[in-house]
């Protein structure tokens, strides 16, 4: 008996333990993380649903590869061949986990994207570089460019692998603004949700299979994909994407002390954020949110999608999002309907979430001008016009005065026969 007992408990805790991020059917507390920064977002809305020290910059590590890729992937051409450089030979920017590329090694871009976000490679990483920017300081000066354009203002890139260099940091709440503009690229996602891949190359011996490194891809269904990342300074890192009942998630977890903590604390994060938040109806699509007069007409404009956020499940509270309607153009003279106007953002404590366009309800259109070619003879019929008025006056005013002398002569005619 006590043999059964103790499988019985020993297959308890198995089940619970592995218990998948799906099964949170109840409300949970706020977590406890290890993790020194933290953040969590809902995707769709871009609300903030946790956050610790979200502001204070960490270094990335190999997380770092999220922009890289993204970058690749709005400049770059998949099936561009990259030649990889005598970089791959310099050990200042090569070191790590790489695919061991040797100089003159040729790639598909595409290949290169799977083994940077898979295998975390750092070759693969100063490949894809050279390739869209010539060199590795000016790739990362698009990164910082592309940082700042997503708003990501606390953070400054070095290298694209994540290598630990002075001053390569950023933030938790950087992170995720990165990685859901990363998200939101199809291909991106395609990458990222992949557990293995082969990839092309003309040499044996050398790694051709590409191996996912997040533990959550091969483990959680819900989970989407995103990266890991580990250097000696930066301590392991991890951001990761997950999908439930129309809901997505990304959670960001930096400087955590080992690989088991950055899992635990991305499961507490992602449970956390199913369980205790729903997303609602803001404003729906069709709600007239300004208006405007053209060419003395009036035309409202009415938003072209849904504005959904998010609240904890059960909260009667007035949602903590602002909008600003951006200023539109003072030279109208004309509208479509259904035509963009102008966009309305979503701001939460001073920062944009979406944007989203405000459309004409109405057409309105200016009067068709005149065809000037019926105008042609206008003056010439004015001028007939007034010459035949002209005569006709003349002519009435002629038999007046005949008449008047006619009367005077019978008036005379008839004073003399008196």
């Amino acid at each position: 008996m006590r043999i059964i007992a103790t499988l019985f408990t020993a297959l308890f805790l198995l089940f619970n333990l592995a218990t998948p991020l799906s099964a949170s059917p109840e409300k949970l507390p706020v977590p406890e993380l290890i993790s020194e920064g933290a953040i969590l977002i809902d995707i769709t809305t871009g609300q903030t649903l946790y956050a610790k020290n979200p502001d204070r910059q960490f270094e990335p590590a190999s997380t770092t590869k999220i922009m890289t890729a993204l970058i690749a992937l709005e400049q770059g051409n998949l099936g561009d061949m990259v030649t990889a450089g005598p970089s791959m030979l310099n050990p200042e920017l090569i070191q790590g986990t790489r695919i061991y590329l040797e100089p003159g090694e040729q790639l598909s871009l595409s290949d290169l994207l799977y083994a940077l976000l898979l295998n975390s490679a750092n070759d693969a990483a100063v490949a894809i570089a050279e390739h869209i920017s010539g060199d590795v300081q000016s790739f990362a000066a698009l990164m910082n460019a592309r940082a700042k354009e997503i708003g990501a203002l606390n953070t400054t890139f070095k290298n694209p692998s994540g290598l630990s260099e002075e001053g390569h940091l950023t933030t938790a709440r950087d992170l995720a603004m990165i990685a859901r503009t990363a998200y939101q690229n199809p291909l991106f996602r395609e990458y990222v949700k992949t557990k293995t891949k082969i990839i092309s190359r003309n040499k044996e011996g050398i790694p051709t299979e590409m191996y996912n490194m997040n533990e959550f891809i091969w483990t959680e269904p819900t989970v989407t994909g995103m990266k890991t990342g580990y250097t000696s300074t930066a301590g392991n890192t991890f951001v990761a994407t997950a999908e439930k009942e129309s809901r997505a998630l990304l959670g960001v977890v930096l400087k955590s002390p080992t690989k088991t903590s950055i899992y635990t604390d991305m499961r507490k994060l992602l449970e956390y954020g199913f369980s205790n938040f729903e997303n609602v109806v803001y404003k729906p699509k069709g709600t007239i949110l300004s208006n405007l007069m053209i060419s003395d007409s009036p035309v409202n404009l009415i938003l072209g999608d849904d504005i959904i956020y998010t609240r904890e499940i059960g909260s009667t509270a007035p949602p903590d999002i602002s909008l600003k309607i951006l200023p539109v153009a003072s030279d109208i003279k004309e509208v479509i309907k259904d035509q963009v106007i102008t966009n309305v953002q979503v701001i939460e404590e001073g920062m944009v979430l979406n944007s989203f366009a405000l459309k004409a309800d109405t057409t309105v259109l200016p009067p068709p001008p005149a065809d000037k070619k019926s105008y042609v003879w206008l003056p010439v019929v004015i001028l007939v016009l007034l010459y035949l008025t002209y005569k006709i006056h003349r002519k009435i005013t002629v038999m007046k005065r005949r008449r008047r002398r006619m009367a005077r002569r019978m008036a005379a005619k008839h004073n003399d026969v008196k």
